[in-house]
């Protein structure tokens, strides 16, 4: 009988691990804002660049704090900035802006982050390990990316996935870890986490005790992880 690997379970990260943004969505949902709130003083361009910036400020409260702020909030606060005039509340305008930006997210979704992304999960899979997704979330929670992942043919290679809006909390934090860890029946130190966030995916897992494995190359194989296995 082979030896078996330390590691039994690979928790990945989702955003810029596994798959990458779809430009066409910031753009889709710049020009639903243009049309159907009508921001002052604001074209499209001027409207990505503050969700960008805003996005950029919920991750560092997120990452600090180790909370998560609901996407309402988000979508809130965005609309605030833009000092949108309506007869209807910023909450009804947040939630309309959010539900349409859910469609869109959809209609235009992310790509994967490299051409072997379904045959690396495949591969580890078929090898007896055991897979997760433990990501921070932003715009976009949980229960819609759990459809992206069904439609990009994915979804079957995890165990099980830990997004921070369903826990509450987000990376670096070690309650977001334990909530992975307390999904299997391992020790720490047999599970790797793969992430791009050097703070919060590499030290945050290590922190934890876990094993962590830093993505630096968006073409990353098979043998990047394998290495780390």
């Amino acid at each position: 009988m082979p030896e078996q690997p330390m590691i039994k379970h690979v928790s990945f990260d989702l955003w810029m691990t596994l798959i990458r943004p779809n430009p066409d969505f910031r753009i889709k949902r710049a020009e639903f804002i243009v049309e159907k709130l009508q921001p002052q003083n604001k074209n499209t361009e001027d409207i990505i660049q503050l969700i960008v910036e805003e996005d950029k400020k919920f991750d560092r409260h997120n990452e600090t704090e180790g909370t998560k702020i609901p996407a309402m909030k988000m979508y809130s606060t965005v609309l605030e900035k833009m000092n949108i005039e309506s007869s209807n509340s910023v909450s009804y305008n947040a939630e309309y802006l959010m539900n349409k930006s859910n469609e869109l997210f959809l209609e235009y979704p992310p790509a994967f982050l490299n051409q072997q992304i379904p045959h690396i999960l495949k591969t580890l899979k078929d090898s007896g390990l055991t897979l997760s997704i433990g990501s921070n979330t932003g715009y976009v929670e949980g229960e819609v990316l759990r459809i992206l992942l069904q439609k990009m043919n994915i979804l079957q290679y995890f165990s099980f996935l830990v997004f921070s809006d369903e826990v509450k909390t987000s990376k670096p934090s070690g309650e977001f870890y334990r909530h992975v860890w307390k999904n299997t029946t391992l020790d720490k130190s047999q599970i790797l986490h793969v992430g791009d966030n050097q703070v919060s995916d590499y030290q945050g897992a290590v922190d934890f005790g876990f094993k962590a494995l830093l993505i630096t190359d968006a073409n990353y194989t098979i043998n990047d992880i394998r290495a780390k296995l």
